[in-house]
């Protein structure tokens, strides 16, 4: 008989099973809780508030006998119900509500450094089912404990998370019944006439008018109608050291918002719930409120322009769009932006694969590529300036462009005659022109399409001529267009929109790796391209952390 195994202390002892799932398990007490505290609105700004929840919340967790607080999650002044539009990292769009500190307490309390949580209300705590869930997820994986302050719920039980679901339901019906009934009093005030909303710039909240920034508006308006652009109007605003709405520097949108606010000129203007469709903010007009016989609601304040002047503004608005595709310059379906920089959109942070953003930095003087941050579900933590990071990926498609020499096809591959080749690329070619041309003049076929999607489908079109040229070749005939693109040429003479172009035909991403702490030196390795098709032909350098001797240059990338 073989001998008997030696069973541990520990196993002869072990805890009773539960007689149902839902019932609560073991009584965990927290010894590093954590409180969460929630107001929708602070008028006077002095959190009292969440002080209140404070006490109550330090109350409970006496009552319960756990720890002291490790860390309270404060979000003052901040709703649980409205959501916002965000782009995630792997450029799906999501529309989420936005609170930071409830997710850095979810994720504090996933990794363990609280082992509990303490909240005063299911209200206070979400408005939002999926927020509950997300919660009750890290509750069931951790076994941690979140109590509440009032009506004893605890989550880590079956029962008291039914509960919450309920309460939570009601809560979010309690929310919409009040934003409707908002949105209805804004369209009724719109209609009477009254300014509806945040206070525009030019004018006080009672609507009396702010003769300082009525003179900044006019000025905006009268230089545009003159002539000069809206960047240039920013720039002169910013150069004369006058504050932008928001305090800050003036940028391109917000002279836009005030050129395309019909309540400049006294028309309504009502963008609330009521719409029946959804705008597409190319001018102001789509902005004003028509009254019953289809006229502009006129306001009862005082306007800062003429209707004339106004009506003006939105025409030569309308001219510079036009002008600008007829150039080739691509814009958004929606109208509001416009593709500056040729590699944005395909530009990702090397940590977490986030879609990096451009901007002009006015105190260094030149352009940077940057991580979004938490706005957008980013890390934010890498940033570099635009020149060199453009001199490598030019450096990279011409090298790509050399790899772009055609293998001869071998000889017994059976090939279409050469009229079926030259009919081929004929079709195509003219499927390639009549989308060019869509495009550059806005046609409403293709108002659906996004800017990616437009260069995808054009660097499609392209790889099937030059595939189709490569058979025509193999023939000993003589394309049309040569078998061989000039890709220089048409990089140095091209448009934005046909750099774009080449751009999407070579990469599928291009991955911008940290650099460290510091100026660091523009080291090329840390550009990783993902190319959208294998060419080994194409000499990259490997990526690594340490920049090589002859890359150790003066000045440095970082901003």
């Amino acid at each position: 008989m073989p001998d008997a195994i030696v069973i541990p202390e520990q196993a002869r002892r072990p805890a009773p099973l539960r007689r149902s799932a839902d019932d609560p398990p073991h009584a965990y007490v927290p010894r590093r809780p954590g409180a969460y505290l929630r107001t929708s609105l602070d008028r006077r700004g002095d959190e009292r508030g969440v002080g209140l929840q404070l006490e109550d919340a330090d109350q409970r967790r006496t009552e319960l006998g756990w720890g002291t607080f490790t860390e309270v999650y404060r979000e003052n002044d901040t709703g649980a119900f409205k959501k916002r539009r965000i782009m995630r990292t792997d450029g799906s769009v999501d529309w989420v509500v936005v609170r930071p500190e409830f997710r850095r307490m979810l994720a504090d309390l996933l990794t363990g450094r609280i082992d509990g949580v303490i909240f005063y209300d299911t209200d206070r705590l979400v408005r939002q089912p999926r927020d509950l869930e997300d919660l009750i997820d890290v509750v069931e994986h951790t076994k941690h404990p979140a109590a509440g302050v009032t009506g004893g719920l605890n989550l880590i039980n079956g029962p008291d998370r039914h509960t919450a679901r309920i309460q939570c339901i009601m809560a979010l019906k309690a929310s919409e019944d009040t934003a409707r009934r908002v949105a209805r009093g804004h369209l009724a005030d719109a209609a009477a006439g009254k300014l509806t909303g945040r206070a525009p710039y030019a004018w006080n909240p009672d609507g009396t008018l702010r003769q300082d920034r009525a003179r900044i508006a006019g000025r905006i308006y009268s230089r545009f109608t003159t002539g000069a652009s809206i960047a240039g109007i920013a720039r002169e605003l910013n150069k004369d050291n006058i504050p932008s709405p928001r305090g800050g520097a003036w940028s391109p949108a917000a002279v836009k918002g005030i050129l395309t606010s019909p309540r400049y000129c006294g028309f309504v203007s009502y963008r609330g719930k009521h719409r029946s469709e959804y705008t597409r903010q190319r001018d102001g007009w789509e902005r004003v409120l028509l009254g019953e016989d289809g006229t502009p609601v006129t306001g009862t304040w005082e306007p800062v322009v003429s209707q004339k002047v106004w009506a003006h503004s939105q025409l030569e608005l309308g001219r510079r769009r036009l002008l600008d595709q007829e150039r080739g310059i691509s814009r958004n379906p929606d109208g509001a932006n416009q593709r500056k920089y040729v590699f944005t959109g395909y530009l990702r942070c090397g940590i977490c694969k986030a879609p990096m953003s451009a901007k002009w930095v006015s105190r260094r003087g030149h352009v940077i590529y940057y991580c979004p941050g938490k706005v957008r579900g980013a890390c934010g933590k890498v940033s570099r300036r635009a020149a060199p990071v453009d001199a490598r990926l030019e450096e990279l498609i011409a090298d790509w462009a050399r790899a772009q020499v055609y293998d001869p096809l071998p000889v017994d591959t059976p090939l279409p005659s050469v009229t079926e080749i030259q009919d081929h690329i004929s079709a195509i070619t003219e499927r390639k022109r009549d989308l060019v041309r869509a495009w550059a003049t806005d046609d409403a076929a293709l108002r659906g399409m996004s800017p990616d999607d437009y260069y995808l489908t054009l660097s499609t079109l392209n790889a099937q001529l030059r595939e189709l040229s490569r058979q025509l070749e193999a023939t000993g005939a003589r394309s049309a267009e040569p078998s061989i693109r000039d890709y220089a040429a048409e990089w140095q003479t091209g448009n934005l929109e046909q750099r774009r172009t080449i751009v999407a035909e070579v990469f599928k991403a291009v991955y911008v790796m940290p650099s460290g702490k510091g100026r660091a030196p523009f080291n090329p390795a840390h550009i990783v391209p993902e190319y959208a098709e294998d060419l080994p032909s194409i000499h990259t350098q490997p990526y690594s952390d340490a920049p090589s001797d002859e890359l150790l240059q003066p000045g440095g990338d970082r901003w």
